[in-house]
C-alpha cells in the first residue's frame, strides 16, 4: 500500500475521499483488489486499473481485468476530465476536482466497504440482525364503580391528567434522544433517491441530511431504475460526516427486428446475443454490430437510456450474394462456379455478389464458358443453354480508339477488337476513355452470328482559365497554338501541357488535369530575359559587417503566398496573405550568442550557470521579436543601410515601401526556402526545419523570450 508520508509531495498529489474518510497519495496509484492502494469490494487480485500523472496530464490505464470508463469498456490509457466516472467490480471512482498537480477521487461502494481504513479511522463492524418486532396492546377498559344500588359512572375528565402526564414524558424523551442525533450531510445522485439506515430505529431524513445517533451505520439509497447504492459510516459527535453515493443506471432492454433474418451480435466488440430478439445492453452510447452470413454487417451507433426501459431497433441487412439459375439442353450438363463443381443443370447456385466465371460442359458437346455479374440479392437467369452451338463473334470499334472494353464485367483489352461471345445468353458491354463518359450496351449473343458495334464515346469538358503577367502572351495546349492571354476554354478531362511564351521573356510552362464540375485557374508570371540575366550575375553569398553569412534566394516565377494560420507557434493569427514576389538574401543559419552579443553584450541565452546553450557559437535564444527588430536595425546602421523598421505606437511596424536593410523574413519566404530545401533541386539551406521554430517578420505583437531567429534582405 502506498505509505502517504513518503509519497506525498507540496507539488503533486491525489486526494482520495473513501467512505471511511480521506487519504493523500503520490502521483501514482493503484485500485482493485488485493495488493491495490486502493481496495474496492468485489475485486479480485487480477482486477487492477493505474491512475498516473503524465506530461501534467492524468491519466487511467487498464492493468488487468475489465472496468469501465463512462459506461464504455476501458482498454486504452484515457485523459481523465472533471467528473468522469470509472466502474471498478462493486465500486465507482469519481473526479470531483482536476488540476496539474492535483487529483481529487471520491471513492463510493456499490456494497459495503473493503478499503482499507485511513489513519486515526476505526474500521466499520458488521450490524447485528434487527430487533423482533413488539406487539403494542390497549390497556384494559377499567369496570365502573357502583355506590349502593346504584352504578357510579366514572367522570369524562377523570384520566386525563395522567394521560397527559404520560404524553409529556413520553415527548421529553423522544425530545432528549433525537437532541442527541447527528446531522449526516448526505451528496446522493439522482437527487429523487430513497435513502435509508435500514438497521437504524431512529433516522431522520430531512432535505440534504440525515440525522443519525452516534455510532456505526449502513446508509442505502435507492431509486427506481437504478442498481441500489450503500456505504458504511462511523458517526462521531463532533466530527462532521457525510456520504457520498452515485447510482448506476440498471442496463436497458433492446428489441433488435431483422425482419426474420438470424444472426449475431456485438456490442463494443464483443458478442452478446444473437437477433431477432431481445438484449439486455448498459446505459450509455454503444457500438452494436449485426453479423449474418450471406449478408452485409450492420453496424450502428445508439444511446442506450438504460434503467430497464425498452428501446426498438429496426436493422434492415443487405444481402451480399445472389442465386444462379442455370438450365442447359441437354440437361444434365455439368456446372462449374469460378472453378468449383456445382452440381449439374437445372441447377439453383448461390453465390457471392461480383463477377463469376460459369462454365456448363456435356461429354461429346462443345463446352459453354462465360463471366457473369451477380448483383446482391438478385436472381441471374442463364438458358436454356444450348451446347454444342457455335459462338457469337463480335467486332467492335470505337472513336476515339484505344477505349478499354469490359464484357460480362471481364477486361477483354482496348478498341478496336475482335471477340468470341458464348452463345445464348446476353452480355453487358462497357467502353471507357479517361476524358470520356463511358459507354454501355446490352449484347444478344445468338448462335453463330455476327455482331458489328461502332461506338461514338462523349467528351467530358472542363473549364479552364489561363491568366497572368504578362497580357497578350501566346497559349499552347499540347503543343497547338490556342490564341493569346487571358483565355478561358473547355478542355477534355485529360492531362494537358501548357506553355506560354512571348518574345523577350521566359517561357512559362504547367501540366493541368481539368475535372468536369471545376474551374480551373492557371496563374503565369513571367520573366523578363534581362532580369533573368541580371540575377544570373548576382553574388550567390553575402556577409555583413559582422561576418553573418547570407545565401541568396532567387524569387520563383509564380509569386509565392503564404497565409498566417492557428497553427503556428507565434500568439498573432491573422488573414493576411504574405507574396514573394522578389529575390532576396536569407541567413545560412541562426544568429549565434557571439554575433548577437556584439549588440548586446550582456545576453545570456540560459537563466543561470553555464550551459551548452550559451557557448559562442551556439544559437541565440531567449531573444523576444523587439528584441531581434532592434538588432536587425542596428545591424542595417553597421553596413550602412536604411533600417527596416520604425517605432510606432510602443511597437515596431516594417517600413513601407520595405527597405533593403535587415530584417526578419516573411513567411512567404521561410516557407519557400523551407520549400526548396526540401526538394530535388540543390539548395542554400540544408538545415531549414519543415516547420517554422523561429522569429519572423510577422510575429510582431509576439514578446516571449523564446525562439532564435535568421536574417533577411533584399536584393534589390
Amino acid at each position: 500500500m502506498t505509505d502517504p508520508v513518503r509519497t506525498t509531495n507540496a507539488y503533486t498529489q491525489v486526494r482520495i475521499r473513501e467512505p471511511l474518510g480521506e487519504r493523500i497519495l503520490g502521483e501514482a496509484l493503484t485500485v482493485g483488489g488485493q495488493g491495490a492502494d486502493v481496495l474496492v469490494p468485489g475485486a479480485d487480485a487480477k482486477l487492477v486499473v493505474q491512475i498516473l500523472r503524465s506530461r501534467g496530464v492524468w491519466v487511467v490505464l487498464p492493468v488487468s481485468g475489465i472496468a469501465r470508463f463512462n459506461g464504455r469498456l476501458l482498454g486504452k490509457p484515457t485523459d481523465l476530465r472533471r467528473h468522469d466516472v470509472i466502474a471498478i467490480a462493486d465500486a465507482q471512482v469519481i473526479v470531483t476536482g482536476i488540476s496539474r498537480t492535483l487529483l481529487c477521487l471520491d471513492v463510493c461502494h456499490l456494497q459495503g466497504n473493503t478499503t482499507i481504513a485511513p489513519a486515526n479511522t476505526l474500521s466499520p463492524i458488521v450490524l447485528e440482525d434487527g430487533d423482533d418486532e413488539l406487539e403494542i396492546e390497549a390497556p384494559p377498559e377499567p369496570a365502573p364503580v357502583s355506590v349502593g344500588n346504584r352504578r357510579r359512572r366514572t367522570p369524562r375528565w377523570a384520566g386525563f391528567g395522567e394521560v397527559a402526564a404520560a404524553l409529556a414524558i413520553a415527548l421529553l424523551i423522544v425530545l432528549g434522544i433525537y437532541s442527541q442525533l447527528i446531522p449526516v450531510a448526505l451528496d446522493i445522485q439522482p437527487g429523487n433517491a430513497r435513502i435509508s439506515a435500514p438497521a437504524d430505529l431512529l433516522a431522520m431524513h430531512l432535505g440534504s441530511r440525515l440525522f443519525l445517533l452516534p455510532g456505526h451505520h449502513r446508509i442505502r439509497a435507492e431509486s427506481q431504475g437504478y442498481v441500489p447504492a450503500q456505504a458504511d459510516l462511523l458517526l462521531r459527535r463532533g466530527v462532521p460526516s457525510s456520504v457520498r453515493l452515485r447510482l448506476v443506471k440498471l442496463p436497458g432492454e433492446l428489441d433488435i427486428d431483422t425482419a426474420g433474418i438470424a444472426c449475431a451480435v456485438s456490442v463494443d466488440g464483443a458478442e452478446v446475443g444473437r437477433a431477432p430478439g431481445t438484449i439486455t445492453v448498459p446505459a450509455g452510447q454503444h457500438t452494436l454490430l449485426l453479423r449474418a452470413p450471406r449478408h452485409v454487417d450492420f453496424i450502428a451507433t445508439l444511446q442506450i437510456e438504460g434503467a430497464g426501459d425498452h428501446q426498438r431497433l429496426t436493422a434492415v441487412l443487405q444481402p451480399s450474394w445472389g442465386t444462379l439459375q442455370i438450365t442447359s439442353l441437354p440437361p444434365g450438363a455439368s456446372v462449374l462456379v469460378d472453378g468449383v463443381a456445382a452440381g449439374t443443370t437445372p441447377i439453383v447456385v448461390d453465390a457471392p455478389a461480383g463477377v463469376r466465371r460459369v462454365r456448363i460442359s456435356s461429354p461429346g458437346l462443345k463446352p459453354w464458358e462465360s463471366s457473369v455479374v451477380l448483383n446482391a440479392g438478385e436472381a441471374l437467369t442463364l438458358g436454356p443453354i444450348m451446347l454444342g452451338q457455335p459462338d457469337a463473334h463480335l467486332s467492335l470499334s470505337s472513336r476515339p480508339a484505344a477505349a478499354a472494353v469490359m464484357i460480362g464485367g471481364t477486361f477483354r483489352g482496348h478498341t478496336p477488337l475482335e471477340a468470341d461471345l458464348p452463345a445464348g445468353i446476353q452480355q453487358d458491354l462497357t467502353l471507357s476513355l479517361p476524358g470520356y463518359a463511358p459507354w454501355s450496351r446490352r449484347l444478344d449473343a445468338a448462335a453463330g452470328k455476327r455482331l458489328t458495334v461502332h461506338a461514338t464515346l462523349e467528351p467530358v469538358g472542363a473549364r479552364v482559365s489561363v491568366q497572368g503577367e504578362p497580357a497578350d502572351a501566346e497559349l499552347l495546349i499540347d503543343g497547338v497554338l490556342r490564341g493569346h492571354t487571358p483565355q478561358r476554354l473547355v478542355l477534355a478531362a485529360l492531362e494537358h501541357h501548357l506553355e506560354v511564351r512571348k518574345r523577350g521573356w521566359l517561357p512559362f510552362s504547367a501540366t493541368v488535369t481539368p475535372a468536369a464540375g471545376l474551374d480551373r485557374v492557371i496563374h503565369y508570371q513571367l520573366t523578363s530575359a534581362e532580369l533573368a540575366a541580371s540575377r544570373a550575375q548576382r553574388a550567390s553569398v553575402l556577409y555583413t559587417q559582422t561576418g553573418y553569412r547570407m545565401r541568396l534566394v532567387t524569387a520563383p516565377t509564380v509569386p509565392a503566398t503564404a497565409a498566417r494560420s492557428s497553427g503556428d507557434r507565434r500568439s498573432v493569427v491573422s488573414m493576411r496573405r504574405s507574396v514573394l514576389d522578389r529575390s532576396f538574401y536569407l541567413g545560412a543559419m541562426p544568429v549565434t550568442n557571439e554575433q548577437f552579443r556584439r549588440f548586446r553584450p550582456d545576453h545570456r541565452s540560459v537563466l543561470s550557470g553555464p550551459r551548452e546553450t550559451d557557448r559562442d557559437d551556439a544559437p541565440v535564444i531567449r531573444v523576444s521579436w523587439p528584441e531581434a527588430v532592434e538588432f536587425c536595425n542596428w545591424l542595417s546602421e553597421q553596413d550602412s543601410l536604411p533600417p527596416a523598421y520604425a517605432r510606432s505606437g510602443g511597437t515596431y511596424v516594417l517600413l513601407r515601401p520595405v527597405t533593403i536593410g535587415y530584417r526578419l523574413p516573411t513567411q512567404a519566404e521561410w516557407q519557400y526556402a523551407t520549400r526548396e530545401a526540401a526538394s530535388q533541386r540543390p539548395a542554400p539551406f540544408a538545415d531549414l526545419p519543415g516547420k517554422s521554430s523561429e522569429w519572423l517578420n510577422d510575429g510582431a505583437a509576439a514578446d516571449h523570450p523564446t525562439f532564435g531567429f535568421r536574417v533577411a534582405r533584399y536584393a534589390e
